[in-house]
């Protein structure tokens, strides 16, 4: 016989059980073999014993019999906080694992290999799950292990050969909201039958629930009088519990909050009378054997039971109520002599991979896979993904059978790669262990990366619908949309943030627009004071908004003074109109009439142009405050109507660019005509900045990017090989690719910018050969810029 210790745990918090294979004897010796059972409850809690530094918590039968947490007739020990119950800590209302530790050390600890039950569904999910881990390891518990409660008692029924090789069986464990009813097959591994999980349980809420019982119990106990602290000590009476689950129930001395003894008496209630009808049927078809595991006693069991036979075409067979902690016991021992205990299934879990044919489906962890438990299971193929050239992130889409909807993980790599890495992802999971791990494998960047199921941005798309949109080989870079955050708002080591500067200037005569100007520029972190849609941090109070719609109607009436030749503080420049411009699309809309005037004035005595520079914040500041709205069809036109050839690349061309990269309907308003002379600017660009140092090459790129965002109109245009105009787009891509890598020398500005522009242009080609991955690409580009 073997001298280890085995345990097995059935810690509910409704009626616990502890099964274990050794026995104290008088002094410090114990005796390994025969099977003691260790009871607490019903409605078990732990108990917070001792002051101070001598503080400790105690749970199982010795919990059950102490005075603490049971009212103020117990004087200070009856405090409320001394008393937790074990339902609250298992439904993680209390998630301290030093109490959760003392509810299994209280009955039994020192075993060599532990097994604790555990529910399906919602109390048994994976969070509940690595919350048990952990407080087992918290108790320092060897070798511990979960067993889902229905295994455990096909295990118990195995034991007592009430089960054969190859039948199928039915388990129906009544639980917090009713029963949950599992099939099982079971099947022979190495010599012992164990049983096989092929699926998770189905659940049936009925009025038996242990928390409906517990309820009407309750009730009963505290009378007509309610609930209140007067009547407080009664609700958590020993006798509630045992009456709720219709076991014997005599009466009891109980302590009020004055130190008076009262009796319940609760010897004649008939939990019974509280069930109902099983209003859904459960499915029990194919089972050749049905078990009923229940924790009540009684008329109220027998009532449960007829309902279930009734139900059932197959013979039906009641566990004893300590049936899941002697299969705990019977788990512990398989696993410590290295016998199968049972095989269970992995919901399902997929990721979108690409191949020839495009995205589709990849199951990391297949539906008729099964595996023993205490083994990992890996995903016998990972999924090869690729992470494109310039890349910081990659986006993984994951889909997990049990828990819809899908979802998208984003991982950062730190700095962009310089070219194409191949990553591979896996799944590694043990049955009942809590959260599968998502491992992504990167050989080529030397990394590992962890994904988290929880972290990731639920999609609210069918799994089927989401590989569709990405089977389309033509992708179309997503719409630029420049970021806001706190940073410029606040103060810095240098400069005040915009929030003083609003104070500081709302209240002058001639506020220093070209400062505020200047500070809604800047984007530090990336992220300007206001975002290219208008949009301002939620943090920022009403104050500040107040103060910058003031400022804001300053600088309309000094810019719309400056229009009428009027003379005034502020009106000897175009700061005013650079501070409602850098406001994006906050900016009032009649300042885009006025620049669009602007450019239809043909005196070139236009108050706004002073100077041939203020046409740049003319063209930019148009192309950054235009809605989506007529305004913007008619700017379109305008610079249509004019001669491409002639276009300025800080101006024109800029313009264009920011209105086909940030707008959604800018591109649809193209025709193929209009595309095609867009086409030549772009190449214009491009050729004009081959052999200098690219200083004047910011906006081709994005003109380029935005007139692949035609594709939103032409799904397939733009595509080399198929559509000319693309063919000559990648001509002219690879020779800035030669220029910038077949150089000797680089000029320090150069140097710094090269890397960026290559990566660029990579993105571009793929783009291109609809072989696009990054659809965050205008994004980078601005980046980079």
């Amino acid at each position: 016989m073997s001298i280890r210790k085995f345990c097995g745990f059935d810690v509910n918090g409704w009626r616990d059980f502890v099964a274990k294979n050794w026995r104290s004897l008088p002094g410090d010796d114990e005796e390994v073999g025969p099977v003691e059972l260790v009871r607490s409850g019903p409605l078990s809690s732990a108990v917070c014993v001792g002051h101070g530094r001598s503080t400790r918590w105690i749970g199982g039968a010795q919990a059950d019999i102490a005075p603490h947490g049971l009212g103020g007739g117990w004087g200070e020990v009856g405090a409320a906080e001394r008393r937790v119950s074990v339902r609250s800590l298992l439904e993680l209302q209390n998630e301290n694992l030093e109490i959760l530790a003392a509810c299994f050390s209280g009955a039994a600890q020192g075993a060599a290999y532990n097994v604790l039950a555990i529910d399906e569904g919602p109390d048994g999910s994976e969070a509940h799950q690595e919350h048990l881990l952990d407080a087992l390891n918290f108790g320092k518990y060897k070798n511990p292990l979960l067993v889902w409660r229905p295994v455990l008692a096909a295990l118990h029924a195995i034991e007592q050969g009430l089960v054969e090789e190859g039948q199928s069986i039915g388990v129906v464990c009544q639980d917090r909201l009713g029963v949950a009813t599992q099939k099982l097959l079971i099947r022979s591994a190495r010599g012992v039958l164990a049983a096989e999980r092929r699926e998770a349980a189905n659940h049936t809420k009925c009025k038996f629930g242990y928390e409906n019982l517990v309820l009407a119990a309750r009730n009963a106990a505290v009378g007509d009088d309610g609930f209140s602290a007067r009547t407080a000590h009664r609700a958590i009476a020993a006798s509630v519990g045992r009456a709720a689950l219709g076991m014997e129930c005599r009466p009891e001395m109980l302590r009020q909050k004055n130190g008076d003894w009262e009796v319940l008496d609760l010897s004649n209630y008939d939990a019974s009378n509280t069930t109902t009808c099983i209003e859904d049927e459960i499915d029990l078809r194919g089972c050749d054997v049905v078990l009923f595991e229940t924790l009540t006693e009684g008329a109220l069991k027998n009532a449960i039971f007829s309902q279930i036979e009734r139900m059932s075409l197959a013979p039906v067979f009641t566990l004893p109520a300590q049936a899941v902690a002697r299969g705990a016991l019977s788990a512990a021992e398989r696993a410590g002599n290295g016998a199968p205990i049972f095989f269970d299934f992995f919901p399902r879990m997929s990721t979108i991979v690409f191949g020839a044919d495009g995205a589709k489906n990849f199951d990391l962890i297949r539906p008729e896979e099964t595996l023993e438990a205490g083994c990992v299971y890996r995903s016998p193929e990972p999924a090869s993904l690729a992470i494109p050239a310039g890349q910081k992130n990659v986006s993984v889409y994951l889909r997990k059978e049990a828990a819809p909807p899908p979802r998208k993980a984003t991982v950062s790599i730190g700095k962009p790669l310089a070219e194409q890495a191949a990553v591979s992802l896996w799944v590694e999971q043990k049955p009942a262990a809590g959260r599968a791990r998502i491992l992504m494998e990167a050989p080529g960047l030397g990394r590992n990366f962890a994904i988290e199921w929880e972290a990731a941005e639920e999609v609210d798309r069918p799994w089927e619908e989401i590989i569709e949109d990405l089977k389309v080989r033509v992708s179309i870079p997503h719409r630029l949309v420049l970021p806001c955050g706190m940073h410029a708002w606040e103060d810095s080591s240098r400069s005040d943030g915009l929030k003083n500067l609003l104070q500081q200037e709302r209240y002058r005569r001639n506020p220093d627009w070209d400062t505020l100007a200047s500070k809604l520029a800047q984007r530090p972190f990336g992220q300007y004071c206001i975002s290219s849609d208008g949009n301002i941090p939620s943090e920022i109070g009403e104050y500040e908004r107040e103060l910058l719609d003031d400022l804001t109607d300053m600088a309309m009436e000094v810019t719309q003074s400056r229009l009428v030749g009027e003379t005034g503080p502020g009106t000897e420049d175009n700061s005013a109109l650079k501070f409602l411009t850098w406001q994006f699309r906050r900016c009032p809309q009649i300042v885009a009439t006025w620049l669009i005037d602007c450019l239809n004035d043909d005196t070139g005595l236009h108050p706004f142009v002073h100077h041939q520079s203020s046409w740049i914040l003319v063209y930019q500041g148009l192309g950054r405050i235009i809605r989506y709205d007529e305004t913007e069809a008619r700017v379109m036109r305008k610079l249509l109507a004019s001669k491409i050839e002639t276009w300025v690349w800080n101006r024109q061309s800029a313009c264009m660019a920011f209105l086909l990269s940030r707008s959604d309907t800018a591109p649809t308003l193209l025709s193929r005509l209009d595309v095609e002379r867009i086409a030549r600017r772009v190449i214009l660009d491009f050729e004009r900045n081959i052999g200098g140092e690219y200083t004047t090459f910011n906006y081709a790129p994005f003109l380029l990017a935005g007139l692949l965002r035609w594709r939103l109109k032409e799904p397939g245009a733009l595509v080399a090989g198929i559509d000319p105009l693309a063919d000559e787009f990648q001509h002219v891509i690879n020779e800035v690719e030669t220029d910038l890598t077949g150089r000797n020398r680089y000029s320090p500005n150069l140097n710094r910018r090269r890397e960026k522009i290559l990566t660029i242009m990579r993105d571009l080609k793929r783009e291109l050969q609809g072989e696009g991955t990054n659809p965050d690409l205008l994004l980078d580009i601005y980046g980079a810029s």
